[in-house]
């Protein structure tokens, strides 16, 4: 068995080198590992090997694209701050892969302990305690979250990444969602591995929701395509619309204060995608 785990790193925290990586070198499955360093800052990691690039040269699927050069039988892409939950993340997603149709397998998210209701919220929604494999069949029940997948942990199988060229190029973000989306039109089928856990949440500012939504709306504005194929089966903006209730029921039960934040982050997400969209 030959993974070869990826992760992009740009001035990374204590988390990485003191946990994640002890974390990815104590799993049951061996891996190599590549580090790709946009910081150019000296990184006391001798388990790994690392690619130095400028800043400018970074983006989420160029870099990426950089595996093509290795030869593995999968790619697991984590980002730095993805820790893995317990030794078997890399075993649990390899065993994804009996069904040859299938060409990614990524993880199940467990906020980190510090982070907030709104993120406990989206992670319970997005990475249920229930696996599924996704295939084009879905897309009348789950619409646009059938191209759903992630780029925090996630394996692909290398004979078909190679295939098709990797990812889309010149991606800032969604690359995950793009290649998910062509893979299931093209025939092939997604899996989402609930018993495959890392830790990962975020802690979003206003102005940081608003650079992520700008940016994901410039994604759409340049790959339409997905949203007409979603547009055939179901309404892509009452996903998001449904997303926002569920979580403002969700914080009146559980964390009330956040109700106003959450209004604010819905509005800003909204305001944020169409201005570029």
């Amino acid at each position: 068995m030959n993974v070869q785990i990826v992760i992009p790193i740009f001035k990374p925290q204590k988390l990485l080198c003191e946990k994640i990586i002890p974390h990815l070198l104590q799993q049951t499955v061996e891996s190599s590992l590549l580090l790709i360093d946009s910081s150019y800052e000296d990184i006391p990691i001798l388990t790994a090997k690392i690619i130095k690039i400028s800043k400018s040269e970074f983006n989420h699927s160029n870099t990426r694209n950089l595996a093509l050069n290795y030869t593995a039988e999968f790619y697991m892409f984590m980002t730095q701050d993805a820790m893995p939950y317990d030794k078997n993340l890399v075993e649990k997603l390899v065993q994804a892969f009996e069904d040859p149709n299938i060409v990614v397998a990524y993880a199940r998210q467990i906020p980190y302990h510090n982070a907030d209701s709104i993120e406990f919220f989206a992670r319970s929604t997005n990475y249920p305690n229930i696996s599924k494999i996704k295939s084009k069949d879905d897309l009348t029940k789950m619409g646009i979250k059938t191209f759903f997948s992630s780029d925090s942990c996630a394996m692909y199988r290398s004979s078909y990444f190679k295939e098709v060229g990797g990812f889309k190029k010149d991606l800032n973000t969604n690359e995950d969602m793009e290649f998910a989306a062509r893979a299931i039109m093209n025939g092939k089928k997604i899996a989402y591995v609930a018993d495959a856990k890392v830790y990962h949440s975020h802690k979003f500012t206003y102005i940081g929701i608003w650079k992520r939504y700008r940016a994901i709306g410039k994604f759409f504005a340049q790959n339409e395509w997905i949203l007409e194929e979603v547009a055939l089966y179901s309404n892509a903006e009452s996903t998001g619309i449904k997303q926002a209730l569920a979580e403002l029921k969700y914080l009146f039960h559980h964390s009330p204060l956040d109700i106003p934040r959450s209004i604010i982050f819905s509005f800003i997400k909204y305001i944020a995608f169409k201005s570029a969209f």
